[in-house]
C-alpha cells in the first residue's frame, strides 16, 4: 500500500486521489474476488461492465460497501471505525455500537467514521432503485442509527446518509419516489460529496474514468 501524506484541510493530488481509490479496490478484490454466477445491476455500466448478470450485479453492489470501507480505512487522515472487513452492529437498547459477533437482534452498520470528532455513518447502496418495501425499510435503519449514535453522545455530531457510488444526482439514474423524497432532503450521499467529504480532489470526470479503469479488475 502506497502512503498518501496529506492533511484534511489540503486537498489530495489527482494522483494521490487515483492511487488511494485504486489501491482500496484492488486489496477489496484481491480479499473477495467476483465469482461467475447465473445472474447484474445499473452500477454495473459507472464501471464499464454493463454485461454482469443479476447475481453479479448483487455481489458487486456488496464490493461497493467493502471498497467504500477500505478507501475510509486507507485515508490517512480519517478515523475508521467500521473497518476492513470486520462487522459492526448498533445496539439500540444500550445506545452504542458492537463490534464482531453475528449482530443477532442488531442493526448492522455498513460503515462508520469519524474525522476529528465528528461521526459518518453510511448505509452503502449501489442501486437507489429500491422497491416500495426496501425504500422505506433503509431510510427508516439510516434515521434510527443515526439517532441512536446522537443519543450516545460520544461524537461532537452524527450525519447519517445512504451513500452512491454515483457522482452526482442525474436524470438517468432510476430512484425510487421514496428515496427521491429522501435525496431532495439531503438523506443521499453521491459521491462528490464524499470526495468532497476526504478531500480527494477529484472531478466528474476523473472519477468515472477511474470507475471503468477498476472495473477491468472484476
Amino acid at each position: 500500500m502506497v502512503a498518501l501524506p496529506f492533511l484534511m484541510n489540503t486537498p489530495m493530488k489527482n494522483t494521490e486521489s487515483h492511487q488511494l481509490l485504486l489501491d482500496s479496490f484492488k486489496e477489496m478484490i484481491l480479499v473477495s474476488p467476483m465469482t461467475p454466477s447465473s445472474q447484474g445491476f445499473s452500477a454495473a455500466a459507472l464501471f464499464g461492465r454493463p454485461e454482469l448478470s443479476q447475481g453479479q450485479r448483487i455481489k458487486f453492489g456488496i464490493k461497493i460497501e467493502k471498497w467504500i470501507n477500505r478507501i475510509v480505512d486507507n485515508h490517512l487522515s480519517v478515523v475508521s471505525i467500521k473497518g476492513k472487513e470486520s462487522n459492526l452492529w448498533m445496539d439500540f437498547d444500550n445506545k452504542k455500537i458492537v463490534f464482531g459477533g453475528n449482530g443477532e437482534g442488531l442493526k448492522d452498520i455498513d460503515n462508520m467514521f469519524r474525522i476529528v470528532n465528528d461521526a459518518y455513518y453510511l448505509e452503502a447502496k449501489s442501486s437507489l432503485d429500491l422497491d416500495t418495501e426496501k425504500g422505506p425499510a433503509t431510510i427508516e435503519k439510516v434515521e434510527a442509527i443515526t439517532e441512536s449514535l446522537r443519543e450516545s453522545g460520544k461524537y461532537s455530531s452524527v450525519t447519517g446518509k445512504i451513500i452512491s457510488p454515483f457522482w452526482e444526482y442525474e436524470k438517468n439514474i432510476p430512484i425510487k419516489s421514496a428515496i427521491k423524497k429522501y435525496m431532495k432532503k439531503g438523506g443521499v450521499m453521491f459521491f462528490k460529496e464524499f470526495s468532497e467529504l476526504l478531500d480527494l480532489g477529484l472531478t466528474k470526470e476523473t472519477y468515472e474514468a477511474l470507475c471503468k479503469e477498476m472495473g477491468k479488475l472484476l
